[in-house]
């Protein structure tokens, strides 16, 4: 395990996760992303204290993830073993072994077990509440303190890990104290829950201090569901099919088709053997693993779902080592349980291996593109990052001035009216002059990751091409890097810069698609509030008007206002609930036109 670790370390910080716990680290601060919501104050805490050792944040947060691994498969064989206990020694003894391997050397843990991430610290402290609940289960009733105090400070441990966690840990918890010795339930549940809010308060408190009291924490809360709802349960679901949801949470975590469906085969018979055998032991860590899989399903984004579901793979890899052993028996030839988990883990680390290898041995792409920047651009420019960059660019790139490419994240910023200089983007440019950095293309990637940061460009932004979006204009699509049009409100302005010296004229194109429900939209355009001309805007067709720059002023303001607009999902367009009117897809200056 220790090898399967330290063989995968990451050469340099990748996700932009793993940049906002480091700062967290440095200053926590979750009202300002110091980490994002809900905060992982006990993963702060820990990594605050590794780092009194290595004096480096990012250092600090892999170490504590090695050492969670280490100690989360040693707390899961404990708990395999315990829960498969009526199978007889030897056959409890393969069973966890077989099961704690497949799930820390998943593709899913593989990927993410060596990341300065939230994900292995949590898993660690759900090992050790699971085995914590086992021994507890089996207590004699004058040795139940021990198992009923660590069973609720471990489930206390994940949730201030990952605060998500509280959904399904408390459940887990309840069935565990449930399972208690009988004469001693009571007693040991009053000190378990003891336990639990005594470690709860240790990593509650400073976050209610860093969230300003209990008013703030109110707040903090709800802007955290707000993020939920924004970034996980409506957007990226848009269009997704509960088949494509269910195989991105339930398959891909055990990587490509030969590994996963053996995997789950094995899980599935496993399952019908624990309930045939009424195997009450395995209660707790049934209960966690369908709540957690089942909240990702039906709420949680499906571009990040192996982060997500890793909760749930410890369920499915001890439900795949019971179908192992029991085939294995069946067969006869019990041993061949290590060769069939061997064959499986062999699969897994070949199918991992063109993403591990290039992220153990170059920087990823955002921190190259990052490193090209210090070398080439003056600290004088300004920066226009992409969503997905901007905790990269805040961290790698603080002494640059930066502009965040999201239009609705501009006014809070208060810099919508500075003009960028380069864009830095997550993906390919079409930019002119643009470079490009990138790992190569992979299977897993695609699997087992979000998407996003493996190819990062920086594009020179063309002075007579930047316009700033003032009201009423949404992003750029398909992308800021691939700009081929802007869709604008019926009331929309943009800002245009100008030498002032007069004879300059801005050149403006609109366009209408085929699928807009209007016929045509005629618009009116005025230059810092003066008249300056209206043109039609057919269906499936664009017009282009030519308007002055005004003289003395090195900014102008253009407006648009439409007399025609529409919602799509008001009219069986999909589920945009935007209010459009016509797209923006053109604007050039030229002084030499009459």
């Amino acid at each position: 395990m220790a090898a399967a670790r330290l063989l995968a370390l990451p050469h340099s910080v990748w996700e932009g996760d793993e940049i906002l716990f480091i700062k967290g680290i440095e200053h926590f601060d979750p009202l300002h992303h110091q980490p994002h919501p809900p905060g992982y104050p006990l993963l702060i805490g820990l990594g605050k204290l590794l780092n009194l050792l290595f004096h480096d944040p990012f250092a600090a947060l892999v170490a504590l993830s090695v050492l969670s691994s280490l100690i989360g498969y040693a707390a899961l064989v404990d708990a395999f073993q315990r829960i498969a206990a009526p199978a007889g020694p030897l056959p409890a003894r393969r069973i966890a072994v077989a099961g704690a391997l497949l799930f820390f050397l998943s593709p899913a843990m593989l990927v993410y077990g060596p990341l300065a991430l939230s994900d292995p610290p949590a898993v660690m402290f759900l090992a050790l509440a699971l085995a914590a609940a086992a021994r507890l289960a089996e207590a004699e009733p004058s040795r139940w303190l021990w198992p009923a105090v660590t069973l609720g400070a471990f489930a206390s441990s994940a949730v201030g890990c990952r605060p998500q966690l509280a959904l399904a840990v408390l459940p887990m918890l309840a069935v565990a104290l449930w399972q208690g010795p009988r004469g001693r339930r009571g007693k040991a549940s009053f000190v378990a829950l003891g336990a639990f809010t005594a470690m709860s308060l240790l990593w509650f408190l400073p976050l209610l201090t860093a969230v300003g009291g209990p008013a703030g924490f109110l707040t903090f809360l709800g802007k955290q569901a707000g993020l939920v709802a924004q970034y996980d349960s409506t957007v990226p679901r848009a269009g997704g099919r509960a088949a494509w949801v269910a195989t991105r949470f339930l398959a891909h975590p055990w990587g490509m088709r030969w590994t996963s469906l053996p995997v789950l085969a094995l899980a599935a018979a496993g399952i019908a053997a624990l309930a045939a055998g009424r195997r009450w032991r395995a209660l707790p860590i049934a209960v966690l693993c369908a709540i957690d899989l089942g909240f990702g399903l039906l709420v949680m984004n499906p571009f990040d779902s192996v982060r997500y579901a890793l909760p749930s793979l410890l369920g499915v890899a001890f439900a795949a080592a019971v179908g192992c052993e029991m085939l294995a028996r069946r067969a006869r030839v019990p041993a061949a349980v290590w060769p069939a988990a061997a064959l499986l883990i062999a699969g897994f680390i070949v199918y991992t291996e063109p993403l591990l290898a290039v992220r153990t041995t170059t920087d990823s792409p955002p921190v190259q593109a990052a490193r090209w920047i210090e070398r080439s651009v003056p600290l004088d420019k300004v920066l226009i990052v992409e969503a997905d960059l901007w905790p990269h660019a805040a961290y790698l790139l603080g002494e640059y001035q930066r502009i965040p490419a999201d239009p609705s994240l501009q006014t809070r910023f208060k810099q919508r009216l500075t003009r960028p200089d380069f864009l830095l983007g997550d993906g390919e440019s079409n930019w002119p002059g643009a470079v490009t950095f990138l790992w190569p293309e992979s299977d897993p990637r695609g699997k087992l990751t979000r998407g996003h940061f493996r190819v990062v460009s920086v594009s020179p932004i063309p002075s007579d091409r930047w316009y700033a979006p003032l009201r009423g204009v949404f992003a750029a699509e398909p992308s800021l890097r691939q700009p081929l049009w802007r869709w604008m409100g019926p009331d929309a302005s943009i800002g245009l810069w100008s030498k002032g010296s007069g004879g300059e004229q801005a050149a403006l194109t609109l366009g209408l698609p085929n699928h807009a429900p209007l016929d045509s939209v005629p618009v009116t355009v005025t230059v810092n509030d003066l008249p300056a001309g209206q043109i039609q805007v057919p269906r499936g067709g664009s017009r282009t008007i030519i308007v002055p720059l005004p003289a003395g002023t090195d900014f102008a303001e253009i407006s648009f206002r439409s007399a025609a607009s529409f919602v799509p999902a008001e009219t069986g367009l999909g589920p945009d609930v935007r209010r459009l009117a016509v797209q923006l897809q053109k604007v050039e200056r030229d002084v030499s036109r009459p």
